[in-house]
């Protein structure tokens, strides 16, 4: 008997999963912030560091984010990566837009992009499952 192969369902597109992955980063991010802020009004960060903080939950935020794209598709691992910390910064662009916060627009927004897009990348690089070798047994 011949045995037919059963499809697997399709899994999300490339663009879905780096969309679920840049949501994640910014659920991340908002938690992130949140605590930091918290931080900030009890004492125990200064406040002059804001921007700094908000670098660094950015890029912990992509990482996140990326690492679960990254898991989800399986494949195109650094490009995904790439993909997710593009959206995560394009979507934390247009919040800042809305917000009318010059910060965006001013020297920390280069610091924004790159830290989005290498958390994305350093995901896509670490988040990929190694191939099985197919040696001699």
């Amino acid at each position: 008997m011949r045995r037919t192969k059963e499809k697997k369902p399709e899994p999300l597109g490339f663009a879905a999963n780096a969309g679920l992955g840049a949501l994640i980063a910014l659920g991340v991010a908002f938690v992130l912030l949140f605590i930091a802020s918290i931080l900030v009004v009890s004492g125990r960060l200064p406040e002059r560091g804001m921007g700094t903080i908000t670098v660094g939950v950015l890029f912990v935020s992509s990482l996140a984010g990326a690492f679960a794209a990254v898991r989800r598709h399986r494949s195109r691992a650094l490009l995904m990566g790439l993909a997710e910390g593009g959206m995560l910064y394009a979507i934390t662009l247009v919040g800042g837009i809305f917000v009318e916060m010059p910060m965006f627009f001013g020297g920390l927004s280069v610091f924004l992009f790159a830290a989005a897009v290498s958390g994305g990348v350093v995901a896509g690089l670490i988040g990929v499952r190694g191939r099985k070798s197919k040696g001699l047994r």
